[in-house]
């Protein structure tokens, strides 16, 4: 029954009836997670330059567009179920490939690898945002000249350095942390939706990493985001300060950095991550495994600080420098701000026009 429930959607598809010519559908697989905000922040940028430019959850809430740009912003809004979702052939079709390869360890994306293997001619552009996922995925066979290495974006006006001290003792105050700890951020999601810890994200690390900090200086630790019990229990079990904040709304997360002295990215893989953007654009010395966009952006010891994967030590030994020198921190911050510049939604959208969409439809 499933089979031929997708050939009928694909025959539906083929039939090409909703016709949108110089339009731009952004596919953001569902969820609420980053890919959505990605999709919010780009389109205000992308609105002037198509005939329409709209957000999906999945290709399929428009099953018989035509000569559009449609453009899968992560791996599950191209590869959902039993396949690639169902498009007329007419549409020019992108695909964000985020991270993950078919050495992973986990099952779901090496499987989507054997997909890509299968699948890649049928996309016009592949985005990848770092040089390690170009790595990956030209693994999978993929002819490099449909790849595009464009970083993910950042909102650097919603994201700015804390320029006011008094700020800063504000959201430590709201939150409880004591205004003269060592504030060390995490807020990426790592565990799954049945509270399994994503080992991915290298929460065991990060947990290992701060309790060594904790024996050598007074860090306190500010969590967000979903399911962070493993991480939780894990600093409560080393006896590290902690404060946990329900994740809200993207205007109240861009305060939570101020309250920083450095962010931790403890990542065994990565597409980003958005904090990591997040925290540069807010002025916050990143400390993180080779992982993602860290391996293009960060100029260990000049704009942030990175250490090999799984290297908890590591970590520890460039977070404990910065809570030695406060001098270290301004500097590196300082030079953070300025890489990202070239990350705001403005710029990437452009860069999407230029290398991506042109050519296309309009």
């Amino acid at each position: 029954m499933r089979r031929a429930a997708l050939r009928i959607r694909a025959s539906a598809a083929n039939l090409g009836l909703d016709a949108q010519p110089g339009s731009l559908f952004l596919v953001t697989g569902g969820g609420g997670w980053s890919v959505t905000e990605i999709a919010l922040g780009l389109r205000p940028h992308l609105t002037p330059h198509f005939r329409e430019a709209s957000i999906l959850d999945q290709v399929d809430q428009r099953p018989y567009l035509s000569r559009a740009n449609v453009h899968c912003l992560c791996r599950p809004a191209f590869f959902k179920g039993g396949g690639i979702p169902p498009l007329h052939s007419s549409n020019r079709l992108v695909v964000s490939w985020l991270h993950g390869g078919r050495q992973s360890d986990s099952p779901e994306i090496v499987a989507a690898c054997r997909q890509l293997e299968r699948h890649w001619r049928r996309v016009g552009r592949i985005v990848v945002p770092n040089t390690r996922t170009l790595r990956d995925v030209l693994d999978c066979g993929v002819d490099e000249g449909i790849v595009r290495v464009i970083p993910t974006a950042v909102d650097t006006r919603l994201f700015q350095p804390c320029t006011n001290p008094d700020c800063r003792l504000e959201v430590r105050r709201r939150f409880g942390i004591p205004l003269d700890a060592f504030v060390v951020g995490s807020f990426q999601r790592d565990e799954d939706d049945a509270g399994m810890p994503k080992l991915v994200k290298g929460p065991d690390v990060l947990v290992e990493a701060l309790a060594s900090v904790r024996r050598q200086a007074p860090v306190h630790v500010l969590l967000t985001g979903p399911s962070r019990r493993y991480v939780t229990q894990g600093l409560e079990s080393h006896g590290v300060p902690h404060t946990y904040v329900q994740q809200g709304a993207l205007a109240d997360m861009s305060h939570m950095y101020h309250a920083l002295d450095a962010y931790c990215v403890s990542s065994r893989e990565e597409g980003g991550p958005a904090p990591l953007r997040e925290s540069m654009a807010s002025g916050v010395p990143v400390v993180s495994t080779r992982v993602g966009l860290a391996i293009d952006l960060i100029d260990h010891g000049r704009n942030g600080f990175v250490a090999d994967v799984g290297d908890a030590s590591g970590l520890a030994r460039d977070l404990l420098a910065l809570a030695a020198d406060a001098a270290t921190g301004r500097r590196v911050a300082a030079a953070a701000s300025e890489t990202v510049r070239a990350l705001d939604f403005s710029v990437i959208a452009q860069r999407l026009r230029a290398e991506v969409y042109s050519g296309a439809f309009g």
